[in-house]
């Protein structure tokens, strides 16, 4: 059984965890740590909308997405499924959620991604979003997306 809940500060390390896991893959193909190695959790846990799904039986997080407000705009900011999860619908689920979750208060809704992490790219059009821009920031190349809600 599953369920998706807000995050707690007492889910940092398990989502660090997939984070990391998550991630790693990319290290070598990107030249450096991919943003989400990096991101600081505990204070997105304290101060963004932070969800996670887990597992009821055995309290494990399998996935987690952050959503952060940026000049009054939504931003699916970071999610990632344990690796050993994927492809089995948790990352649809969460974004469905948050998406859900945002429509209370927002029309759109935001996000970017590595212009290397190519399968991203593919399933983010996949789930109904819209590539706008592509651009270097914080020293990655990023593709941006939207969607309507």
């Amino acid at each position: 059984m599953y369920k998706i809940r807000k995050g707690t500060p007492f889910d940092h390390s398990q989502i660090e965890k997939i984070a990391s896991k998550a991630y790693k893959k990319y290290v070598d193909l990107i030249g450096k740590k991919p943003a989400p190695m990096v991101a600081d959790f505990l204070k997105h846990l304290n101060e963004d909308y932070v969800f996670v799904i887990e597992d009821t039986d055995n309290s494990q997080i399998l996935g987690y997405a952050v959503i952060v407000l940026k000049n009054n705009e939504y931003w699916l900011e970071n999610i990632a499924v344990y690796p050993t999860k994927t492809k089995q619908g948790f990352g649809t689920q969460l974004t469905r959620y948050v998406e859900d979750f945002v429509s209370k208060s927002a029309s759109t809704i935001q996000l970017y991604t590595n212009v290397k992490m190519y399968e991203n790219i593919d399933w983010y059009k996949r789930i109904g979003y819209s590539e706008f821009k592509r651009k270097t920031a914080d020293g990655f190349e990023r593709v941006y997306f939207i969607k309507e809600l």
